[in-house]
């Protein structure tokens, strides 16, 4: 991987990390979720009025745009409802934990090769997710992620990892498209990509937020969280927008593997700075993802 790639997705996952923390420290991380997705809306809008609307979209990219925005509009209420009934430190390891699944799918929809070192990261990162469920039995560790997996609130945390792979794939593809209609404009392609599926995915999870849940419950934790929302707006855009630029010349495999250094991050703050259980569990999870990830990049 490009070292000017490299230095994008630790800035990216930085970032990532950053505006993860910020929702899950929100009163209510749905609603916050919400009111981040109208920043970002707004902040779209004063970026198409300052650079102007790009004319040359074609109806292929509007395509995969829309179907990224429902991945992502689905993929914001399901992370929101993990952080709303689980520890920090204890949903991201597994909602970021794409890496495993990413390879073999770019593999048989994309064409990308998997290699023995693929493999062995994959490998390293379950062996990561398993510890975080592990608690001295083998058995019982393995009990324990099953009903993890079954049961009805810790299983957000899953279906979140589903939608990132999903997501994952179909931005791959839309920013290929992208870069062969403006191979010259890498920055504004991601920048532009972005606003467009992000306003189609937070438009769809507003509309959802204010059907099942009081107006003057989510209005109040707005008016308390407008700061806090907009600053994690302007992170989840230099977050999600790096990424689409690297992805237009690199493996989407690569990319999402090494953005996974966020984990480490997370986990960090999860159990040291907020007291949450199991830190050295959970850090040795974070760990093993972050090994896991070198031999990816490797």
């Amino acid at each position: 991987m490009d070292l000017f790639s490299i230095c994008l997705i630790l800035i990216s996952s930085i970032f990532h990390a950053f505006w993860n923390i910020l929702t899950q420290t929100s009163k209510n991380s749905q609603y916050f979720s919400g009111l981040k997705g109208i920043w970002i809306t707004f902040l779209a809008v004063l970026y198409f009025m300052i650079t102007g609307y790009p004319g040359h979209i074609s109806g292929e990219l509007y395509f995969w745009a829309v179907l990224s925005g429902l991945l992502h509009g689905l993929y914001i209420l399901s992370l929101s409802r993990a952080y709303n009934t689980q520890d920090i430190s204890y949903v991201y390891p597994i909602a970021r934990s794409a890496p495993v699944f990413v390879p073999v799918c770019a593999y048989f929809l994309l064409g990308e090769q998997l290699t023995a070192l693929m493999i062995l990261a994959i490998f390293v990162i379950m062996l990561s997710i398993y510890t975080l469920h592990f608690d001295g039995h083998l058995v019982r560790g393995l009990k324990n992620l099953f009903d993890a997996i079954l049961h009805r609130d810790l299983r957000w945390a899953f279906y979140t990892l589903a939608l990132v792979v999903a997501y994952s794939l179909v931005d791959k593809r839309g920013m290929d498209v992208f870069f062969q209609l403006a191979p010259d404009q890498e920055f504004r392609n991601g920048a532009t990509f972005f606003f467009l599926e992000a306003a189609i995915g937070f438009t769809l999870c507003n509309m959802y937020i204010f059907k099942v849940h009081p107006v003057r419950e989510i209005l109040l934790v707005w008016s308390l969280e407008w700061k806090k929302a907009l600053i994690a707006g302007i992170g989840t855009l230099m977050s999600y927008g790096i990424i689409c630029v690297v992805l237009q010349y690199e493996k989407v495999s690569s990319v999402v593997a090494f953005r996974q250094t966020s984990v480490l991050m997370v986990v960090f703050w999860g159990c040291w700075k907020m007291g949450e259980p199991f830190g050295r569990q959970r850090l040795l999870a974070g760990s093993l993802t972050i090994i896991g990830l070198g031999i990816m990049a490797w």
